[in-house]
């Protein structure tokens, strides 16, 4: 049996954290959305017992079991006792370690390939396994935005009207950020401060659009905040880091909007290591489907919803 989804990219719209818990995490209040720009997910189900294998092509140092998409397939495996063979094939999209999700994302398309797959319905194991995976892997199981509170995990439904954004994303290692460097970061600016997670809300609006950790992370990564200006000088109504970074993204009122933004930042950065991308915010995004040749139909990722 061959399936395949596409794994979206998401944006934190709101990122709130609280201080640090017992167990070494950080509860979280955040407002994640799905976006239309994703990564190609095949998955295939051999007939007799075997490995799990992950290739992600041109990408060589995201093959093998270290994949946090082979990690999801290991740990579902376990779960359910399947000793057949399964075959991963990556074809990325979404920029590797930004603060969109990528990773985390893919692992999530191969619990649901592999759920379809062999017809298990038990949502809350499903959860569990992901859970087990990463902080991020529960939201992605679901079909569109989410309030995401204690890990992760305590995800509520949320109905996010579609948001135009630009995305800019610095691929350069002096402004890479690891989630535990930006949470530490937070930590020691609070200086002992232990500070209350705000109320979700009912409706966005980009004026409540915020990222506890940006503070911390701009102070160490400067560079980005020259990004977030080029966002606001194209008429962003509002300019975030997503995640832990260091991938900063702008709103805007219209799609078209958002495509110009794109088109004058990247010849702006045109001399830099920079991604410049516009994505829209989906309700929903596309489902687990048999396997068809790229070439045959267009990607699923590069329809809009």
């Amino acid at each position: 049996m061959r399936l395949q989804t596409i794994a979206p990219a998401k944006v934190n719209l709101v990122l709130r954290v609280g201080p640090p818990r017992r167990d070494g995490y950080h509860g979280i209040r955040s407002l994640m959305v799905p976006l239309d720009l994703g990564d190609r997910v095949d998955v295939s189900v051999g007939e007799r017992a075997g490995p799990v294998t992950c290739r992600v092509p041109g990408r060589p140092e995201l093959d093998g079991a270290d994949n946090l998409a082979a990690r999801a397939a290991e740990r579902f495996r376990a779960r359910f006792g399947v000793e057949r063979t399964i075959g991963i094939r990556i074809a990325k999209r979404i920029p590797v370690t930004a603060g969109l999700g990528g990773g985390s994302s893919d692992a999530a398309a191969v619990l649901r390939c592999l759920a379809r797959a062999f017809g298990i319905r038990d949502r809350a194991a499903l959860a569990a396994i992901a859970l087990e995976v990463g902080s991020d892997v529960p939201f992605f199981l679901g079909p569109g935005p989410a309030w995401a509170e204690g890990r992760g995990e305590r995800l509520t439904p949320a109905d996010v009207p579609p948001q135009h954004l630009v995305l800019v994303y610095p691929d350069d290692p002096a402004l890479a950020i690891r989630a535990g460097e930006a949470y530490r970061w937070l930590d020691a600016s609070r200086q002992g401060r232990r500070p209350r997670l705000p109320p979700r809300f009912a409706r966005f609006e980009p004026s409540r659009a915020g990222n506890d950790l940006q503070p911390p992370c701009l102070l160490e990564r400067p560079p980005l905040a020259t990004l977030l200006g080029l966002l606001v000088g194209r008429g962003a109504t509002a300019a975030i880091m997503s995640g832990s970074g260091p991938t900063v993204f702008g709103t805007f009122h219209s799609r078209n909007a958002a495509a110009r933004a794109a088109r004058t930042i990247a010849e702006e950065v045109v001399d830099r290591k920079v991604m410049v991308l516009a994505a829209t915010t989906v309700r929903r995004h596309p489902g687990v489907t048999p396997w068809r040749s790229p070439r045959s139909a267009s990607s699923p990722s590069t329809k809009r919803s």
